[in-house]
């Protein structure tokens, strides 16, 4: 019988318009979260991808020791692609020159992501190719065919056998982006390695496997493939390479992760101020329905079914626009982009169905069990049950609810935690401040023919109801303040690091006598460069005395003196300067007295060793001793295209070292042809090329901005829809208080003007409040997200106020608009 009765009452209650405000509410949400998450996955894998070619792979295996066959044969069977390559540096021969270099011996699955590109000449064209290597063929880099004075086709020695000098290597995906490393490469089939007899027992290779496949292909090869690894086997992807590509991957990914999480939050805002609000309007029908001899238990049936009813629609109207609206971003998205991107997961829509049953359930539970408890007498005393409005638990469930939702899409309760406790502190500020405002409002003494007066005597009246509007108002500013501010430091930070005139090439192997020469040839030749900087090979001996490890035993898997101090495990790039470099900041301490034995460090190396200010250690160049004190920590940039080091001596200590020197260069397009002559005139020196390295990061960059700007615009919807809700929740109060101002003779502009007023009362102090909290909440994430130094952002204190005055006045009072318009016949109709 009940059941009959709650579908009959579901269509009237359809009819009449009760249910759309929270089945609006939920399908928005649901919307949201889907097309969101849709987005931020398949931007993120877009990224992934386009990152993976910066390793040739999506995942790759190294090790200083042979691999084992079957991890390759396991990987095949599982579906991946895969490929091997070994690494070794060789002497070259040819035309009784020598030159050593860095060989990549690869077999034909090389590459399995990004291209390989070469030249037929010198003067050639570059052009991307699919071909390998033949056996008995190499392809050199333009730096060794100079070294060795020969020419495309001439014939080289490599250990044991010689080979034919096909073609100039002009780009691998995977070249180590490292200033010391060797820009000498040689690209050779790794069949022909065994004939060249170089390697041997004790040889110093580097061995990988390559796999390309599905993230759960991989995930499944690789939680097999664990327990097996060795401690000189690593598994590894491109997040786990240094540089600016991990960096500006997982800042990325960090960014779209916080903007979804924001747009989760303002969701459940949403449908919380609408599932209360229509609890609030059903009191009079039960009532109704008590009086009429209705029990508790059916009158709950109903409701529950309505509510059941009202989410599984809702979620289903959600999933359906979400797809639609993330099928048309994503079009524009690959169109602006250049590329198809990936599809989705299932992810993005299990989150958004479990958003909104969670919501609907959490948010509704505590106001329908309100519901059921009002007394039958409302339907003569309309105040009783409204005792039940505000209610501590619902509050509570409605908490927990938003922080689980939060740590869920996030996974990680830190960074949940962080917007959470801004977000609460901002909510408990409000309420108290908004309650001490609103009710003292009506001591300022203004007219009441003025629309101000009027205005401000309606914020007294709805004390409690504003306070709550005010907070939801603050939030939505706030985070829409907040993702804005955050993604343009973001943008700018990444651009500040890579500008237009950054360096994109690196002279190494300078010697002393040479520096004048190279420094006038760069000059004539519209080439800038940076200071020149000293390059020693050091290793530190000891720390305060005690001696510390001569290697790592995690890499040449031997077990290390128990004895000994951790040290740094290998010998390091020493230099010394009179002043502090571009892009590193000293942390503490004082720089160096160029007259003292002192040194400065770089701040993640102190903390590794557990060194601090005033430690002395010593090293250890060749034969020669030397101890210098810690004087200053540093904290360094290491995305930028400039020479770093984790150790800077003072001049007194270390320039009387022989010493390389190593100078980044800027070179236009039209001198790139000028550099040959420069390698020509000095063959010991170095050029290490990095234009395809720093076009590839901007492209990444360039993509990750135009996703983050689509993301801001659903945030930004996200912020609208809580303001929506929160004003469609005071609609009915509204059309009371029009109804009687008319009855009492106010004019129509009196009325207009007041409720304008008011929405620009509420948004002002909204956005004062958001303003303020989004810029602390900002110091916090950005030093604990993305590692950048946390700055105050004086305009938006400016901003704050006058978007949230202008976006609640224009919003709120659009809504109210049209009830505004009406006669007073008609509202009473409606009421």
């Amino acid at each position: 019988m009940w059941a009959k009765l709650a579908f009959k009452l579901f269509r009237q209650e359809l009819k009449r318009g009760e249910l759309n405000i929270i089945l609006l509410a939920i399908a928005l949400a649901v919307m949201t979260v889907m097309t969101l998450s849709s987005i931020t996955d398949r931007i993120g894998l877009s990224i992934n991808q386009k990152s993976s070619e910066f390793i040739a792979a999506d995942r790759g295996l190294q090790s200083n020791h042979k691999l084992p066959q079957e991890f390759l044969a396991k990987a095949i069977d599982d579906g991946l692609q895969t490929a091997t390559w070994y690494g070794f540096d060789s002497m070259l021969f040819a035309n009784d020159e020598m030159q050593i270099a860095y060989i990549k011996a690869t077999d034909e699955g090389y590459p399995l992501k990004g291209q390989l590109k070469l030249k037929d000449s010198f003067e050639g064209p570059e052009y991307v190719t699919d071909a390998h290597p033949a056996p008995g063929n190499i392809w050199l880099s333009v730096t060794v065919f100079y070294s060795l004075n020969i020419e495309v086709g001439d014939v080289v020695e490599i250990g044991e056998a010689n080979f034919i000098a096909e073609k100039i290597l002009a780009e691998e995906p995977d070249a180590p982006f490292a200033i010391f490393s060797s820009s000498r490469r040689v690209l050779m089939n790794i069949a022909d390695v065994e004939k060249t007899q170089v390697i041997q027992p004790g040889s110093r290779v580097s061995y990988r496997y390559l796999y390309a496949g599905t993230e759960q292909q991989l995930n499944d090869y690789y939680a097999w493939l664990k327990p097996q690894l060795l401690e000189n086997q690593r598994w590894y992807g491109v997040k786990d390479r240094q540089g600016p590509v991990s960096d500006s991957v997982n800042r990325a990914e960090r960014f779209l992760l916080l903007a979804g999480l924001l747009g989760i939050m303002l969701a459940a805002v949403a449908i919380a101020v609408s599932a209360r609000r229509y609890c609030e309007r059903q009191y009079d029908p039960v009532a109704m329905m008590k009086t009429l001899g209705g029990s508790r238990t059916t009158i709950r049936n109903i409701y529950i079914v309505h509510l059941l009813l009202v989410t599984v629609f809702s979620v289903i109207i959600g999933l359906l626009l979400g797809f639609i609206l993330q099928v048309i971003a994503i079009d524009v998205l690959s169109e602006k982009m250049g590329k198809a991107l990936p599809p989705a997961s299932l992810w993005p829509l299990g989150l958004a169905t479990f958003t909104g049953i969670i919501c609907a359930v959490m948010f509704s539970l505590k106001p329908l069990m309100d519901l059921f408890d009002i007394p039958p007498m409302r339907v003569l005393r309309r105040n009783l049950g409204d005792s039940l409005k505000v209610s501590k638990l619902h509050l509570l469930l409605a908490t927990l609810t938003v922080f689980g939702l939060m740590c869920l899409f996030s996974r990680s309760v830190v960074i949940a935690g962080i917007m959470f406790v801004s977000c609460a502190l901002l909510a408990g500020m409000l309420f108290g401040l908004s309650r001490l405002l609103f009710t003292s409002s009506r001591k300022l003494g203004l007219k009441p023919s003025n629309s101000w007066s009027l205005a401000i005597a309606s914020l007294q009246k709805r004390a409690n109801a504003n306070a709550v509007q005010v907070i939801s108002f603050a939030l939505a500013i706030k985070l829409i303040l907040f993702l804005v501010v955050m993604k343009n430091d973001l943008i700018t930070d990444w651009q500040s690091q890579l500008p237009e005139n950054a360096p994109n090439g690196f002279l190494v192997n300078i010697s002393e006598f040479e520096r004048s020469d190279i420094a006038n040839f760069l000059a004539e030749n519209n080439i800038q460069q940076t200071d020149f900087y000293a390059v020693v090979r050091g290793r530190v001996n000891s720390i305060n005395g005690e001696q510390v490890a001569r290697s790592v035993s995690a890499q040449e898997n031997e077990k290390r003196d128990e004895e000994a101090r951790s040290g740094v495990g290998r010998e390091l790039n020493l230099t010394w300067r009179d002043t502090l470099p571009k892009h590193n900041e000293i942390v503490e301490g004082e720089w160096l007295n160029p007259d003292a034995n002192e040194l400065s460090m770089e701040q993640s190396m102190a903390e590794r060793l557990g060194v601090k200010i005033g430690d002395e250690l010593e090293f250890l160049i060749g034969s020669q001793r030397f101890s210098a004190k810690i004087t200053s920590l540093r904290e360094v940039n290491w995305s930028t295209m400039q020479p770093n080091f984790f150790i800077i001596l003072s001049p007194k200590v270390l320039s009387q070292f022989p010493a390389t020197y190593i100078s980044a260069i800027s070179t236009p397009t039209e001198s790139k042809r000028a550099l040959q002559q420069l390698v020509r005139n000095h063959p010991s020196v170095s050029i290490i090329d990095v234009d395809s390295m720093i076009k590839q990061v901007r492209s990444t960059i360039d993509q990750v901005a135009t996703a983050i700007s689509f993301v801001l615009i659903i945030v930004v919807i996200c912020g609208a829809l809580v303001l929506v809700s929160q004003v469609q929740a005071s609609l009915h109060d509204r059309m009371q208080e029009v109804v009687i101002l008319r009855t009492l003779g106010a004019k129509a502009k009196l009325i207009k003007n007041a409720v304008l007023y008011e929405f620009v009362l509420l948004g002002l102090f909204a956005g004062i409040a958001a303003a303020l909290f989004s810029d602390i909440a900002l110091l916090v994430v950005q030093y604990r997200m993305f590692e950048q130094i946390g700055n105050l952002h004086p305009t938006m204190w400016l901003y704050g106020p006058v978007v949230g005055a202008l976006f609640v006045a224009v919003l709120g009072y659009s809504l109210v608009a049209k009830t505004l318009r009406k006669n007073t016949q008609g509202l009473v109709r409606a009421l």
